[in-house]
């Protein structure tokens, strides 16, 4: 097209003011800065909401299932094992949870307990984050915590003992109150050490103890499953459903997140808008330095025209200008944000302070990210460089 031999011609033309070549660079690097930095800043909020999932994975199954009234459920009220051969089903685990008082190095503190078997760790990946012990230590009737509630009750080393107590709802006596408490002896055999929230909530013990200590023989709070990568979680969730019947409700980590998720939805449209911005402040300086070479290039504009050129075409070579510039800019940020980003992947230059469990920020690069940056730019600096022309030349 003959616009673009123009544009292309003036782009790379010496000028004969030297604050015009000075004005091009500083456009180019005004456009390339905000699209580098939106997409490390997606990058980075991809990969931090990665790592949130990731932890959810740890604590919340793929599906849960649990009664819709009351704490615990019979375990003859519904075939686990036949959920167990459905397709798409991985691994699942019956656990019972409820609120206890534990006592050790004469501290007292109320947790909430899970009776777990080792068939919980198939589904969670809780056992990733054991910072000491070992996962195998419930089944020798020992207690898995998280490290802060380890700390609260005062069980700093491995075999710490630890006392659990209940209510036995079943013995409970107005004249002897001590007879309707349940009592469990036991030994801290695990901490895990992870974000706050698993640090100050986990505390497993072996899935028969937890039944004893509660008096809960046979009965569940809820089967968490694990699926595989390529089952149908939508079909899976309405079978379990139809199976299990209207006593109980089948839960997926996406609903119990929901809140959660939306939050990140928001604050990621919210960098998104707030990067939009930024690139339409930076296209403004493609202003100054198309505005510059129409100046510059007064005589050729007057020359085309007596040679028959349109007003259109004259529009189409400035406005052209504006678009290689936006261009040239666009992919120079793409380079660096992309490079950056599979640096921090790789070498993870970025650390995190303070002891997290990550050791350098976490960073994910999604192409879709990339494609929406460069989308949003380009879109910015055409429309910018096309109001200028046409303003100049009406």
């Amino acid at each position: 097209m003959l616009w673009s031999r123009f544009a292309l011609r003036y782009m790379f033309s010496p000028k004969s003011h030297s604050v015009i070549n000075i004005i091009a660079w500083v456009s180019l690097v005004a456009v390339a800065v905000p699209t580098a930095a939106m997409i490390i800043l997606l990058a980075m909020f991809d990969g931090l909401t990665g790592s949130i999932e990731t932890l959810n994975t740890a604590l919340d199954a793929d599906i849960e299932v649990v009664a819709k009234r009351g704490q615990t459920f019979d375990a003859m009220s519904i075939d686990i094992e036949e959920i167990g051969r459905m397709e798409g089903v991985e691994a699942l685990a019956p656990y019972i949870e409820q609120s206890v008082m534990a006592s050790s190095a004469g501290r007292h503190y109320p947790i909430s307990i899970r009776g777990v078997d080792m068939r919980y760790f198939e589904v969670m990946t809780l056992d990733s984050y054991m910072a000491r012990g070992s996962k195998e230590a419930i089944t020798s009737g020992d207690i898995i915590l998280g490290s802060a509630l380890a700390s609260s009750l005062g069980a700093y080393g491995i075999g710490t003992e630890i006392e659990l107590y209940a209510l036995n709802r079943k013995q409970l006596s107005t004249l002897l109150p001590t007879s309707g408490i349940s009592k469990l002896n036991t030994r801290l055999g695990g901490v895990v050490a992870a974000n706050n929230e698993i640090n100050e909530s986990v505390a497993l013990v072996e899935l028969t103890n937890a039944q004893q200590l509660l008096n809960h023989k046979d009965r569940f709070s809820g089967i968490a499953i694990k699926l595989s990568d390529t089952a149908d979680k939508g079909r899976l969730v309405e079978a379990i459903s139809t199976m299990a019947g209207e006593e109980f409700d089948v839960v997926t980590r996406d609903k119990k997140n929901a809140s959660i998720n939306a939050i990140l939805r928001m604050e990621k449209f919210a960098i998104v808008l707030i990067g939009a911005l930024i690139a339409l402040v930076a296209a403004f300086a493609i202003v100054g330095s198309v505005v510059m070479l129409m100046t510059e290039k007064r005589r050729d504009i007057t020359t085309l025209r007596a040679m028959g050129a349109s007003h259109n075409l004259i529009c189409k070579i400035f406005v052209g200008e504006g678009l290689l510039l936006t261009s040239a800019g666009t992919l120079l940020g793409a380079i660096l944000g992309i490079a950056f980003t599979l640096i921090q992947q790789v070498w993870g230059v970025v650390k995190i302070p303070g002891g997290s469990i990550f050791e350098a920020y976490p960073v994910s690069l999604s192409a879709i990210d990339v494609v929406v940056v460069i989308s949003i730019v380009m879109a910015m600096g055409i429309a910018v460089s096309t109001l200028t022309v046409r303003s100049r030349f009406r």
